[in-house]
């Protein structure tokens, strides 16, 4: 029970952050006389308003590599929609007593910042996004079957992700693998590894990563240069019955045979 009551003058709060502009210029207004923030004291009420939206948003979703964007989208967004709640509710209310009204006002755009937060967490959940660290069920490149392997998810595509498969086989001085720290998405087992970057990237359905969230995201030095290779999609499994690159051709039941001579 205290602690519902303890969360209401909390949501109060976090919404009179998000529509300081709105209330005080409210405040101000209703002096006698009547009053308007100059302009240092718009641009501190803004920027406030942006600092605690911007805290809401990057709490929302899950830190991975060029979030930066979405983020700040994310942010727009909510602002907006606490204003727009803020001014719905001023004019339902419709009242003359400043404190009742912007209380009403903050509580509103409160409840709005945490629904959007729990709207954004739970889509993110289980959705693995570019730039991030899973563990996923990696094909072979050259059977149908597949293995328990760490991986970057290098892009997202209708069905599946295109990933590059991470090993802690040592391949220093190997062509077409880059060293990769540990940094936040390992931090127990101590080994060193690699990622490849030499062939086309891996296709793994959505249902074979086999968790709810990624293990971390992709230190920011490495996704920088995995992001930059500019590698082709990976490419769809051959049809059965039909001749797969490198001649082969792959039938019912049976693995890859050469139709060369």
């Amino acid at each position: 029970m205290w602690g519902c009551l303890a969360l209401v003058p909390a949501v109060g709060i976090l919404g009179q952050l998000l529509t300081s502009p709105l209330t005080v210029s409210d405040l101000m207004a209703a002096q006698s006389p009547p009053q308007q923030p100059l302009w240092w004291e718009w641009a501190a009420l803004g920027a406030v308003s942006v600092l605690t939206a911007l805290t809401v948003t990057w709490s929302a979703g899950r830190r991975r590599p060029g979030r930066a964007p979405g983020l700040a989208v994310r942010t727009a967004v909510l602002l907006a929609l606490c204003a727009l709640v803020a001014l719905w509710v001023r004019d339902r209310v419709g009242t003359d007593d400043w404190t009742f009204g912007a209380t009403l006002e903050s509580l509103a755009a409160g409840v709005t910042a945490l629904v959007f937060r729990g709207v954004v967490r739970r889509r993110e959940r289980g959705r693995p996004l570019p730039g991030e660290v899973w563990l996923a069920m990696v094909p072979f490149r050259d059977s149908e079957q597949a293995a328990r392997h760490y991986c970057v998810v290098l892009r997202r595509r209708r069905g599946h992700a295109d990933v590059l498969q991470i090993t802690s086989q040592d391949k220093s001085g190997r062509r077409g693998y880059l060293p990769m720290p540990n940094g936040t998405w390992d931090t127990v087992s101590g080994k060193g590894h690699w990622v490849e970057t030499g062939p086309r990237p891996r296709r793994v359905p959505y249902r074979d990563f086999l968790k709810d969230r990624p293990q971390g995201p992709c230190p920011t030095a490495t996704w920088r240069q995995l992001r930059h290779r500019r590698a082709p999609a990976a490419p769809r499994a051959p049809r059965r019955g039909t001749p797969a690159p490198g001649g082969f051709t792959v039938s019912a039941g049976t693995s890859p045979t050469s139709t060369r001579r």
